[in-house]
């Protein structure tokens, strides 16, 4: 029988605790999310209750696909920037996901580089780069889970002024 490392077990602990309750923000038609008003917690609401994405560490240009289904978040800070990645789950074609999230970091004035893809463990990953003149950076990695299906990695960068 194999042990666990005790590494691993303090990595599940730690996301387990990752799913707290957050008040609710409202959702509009299927693809688009209301941005959060600056520096007010709310949450994108999902189909599951227990996997709303919590918006309360997120800036307001972090926009998720509507019905989105939260995995998890990590964030770091010093006296230069705040940085964040956001890992969530799509019922919704990788392709209509890209499309969605390229639209959205235009709208929040970055500038995109052209999407590139690959293949990592035989999956398709769709990876999005943006940079905006005031400092901040978006990164978004699509990878498709199945044709209906895609995960969300969300990397951003925020000076601190």
């Amino acid at each position: 029988m194999h042990k666990i490392h005790p590494v691993i077990s303090v990595c599940m602990l730690i996301l387990s605790g990752c799913g707290a309750d957050a008040p609710s923000a409202t959702t509009e038609a299927p693809g688009t999310v209301r941005a959060a008003a600056a520096g007010i917690a709310t949450t994108a609401q999902s189909r599951l209750a227990s996997d709303r994405i919590p918006r309360d560490k997120l800036p307001d240009f972090v926009e998720t696909y509507a019905g989105g289904r939260y995995g998890t978040a990590f964030f770091g800070s010093n006296e230069k920037r705040k940085t964040g990645t956001l890992l969530y789950h799509a019922a919704a074609s990788p392709a209509d996901v890209a499309a969605f999230h390229q639209a959205s970091m235009r709208r929040a004035g970055f500038d995109i580089q052209p999407p590139r893809t690959r293949v990592v463990r035989d999956r398709n990953e769709t990876i999005l780069d943006g940079s905006a003149v005031d400092g901040r950076t978006l990164s978004v990695v699509v990878i498709e889970q199945s044709p209906t299906e895609a995960t969300i990695q969300m990397n951003f960068t925020v000076p601190v002024s």
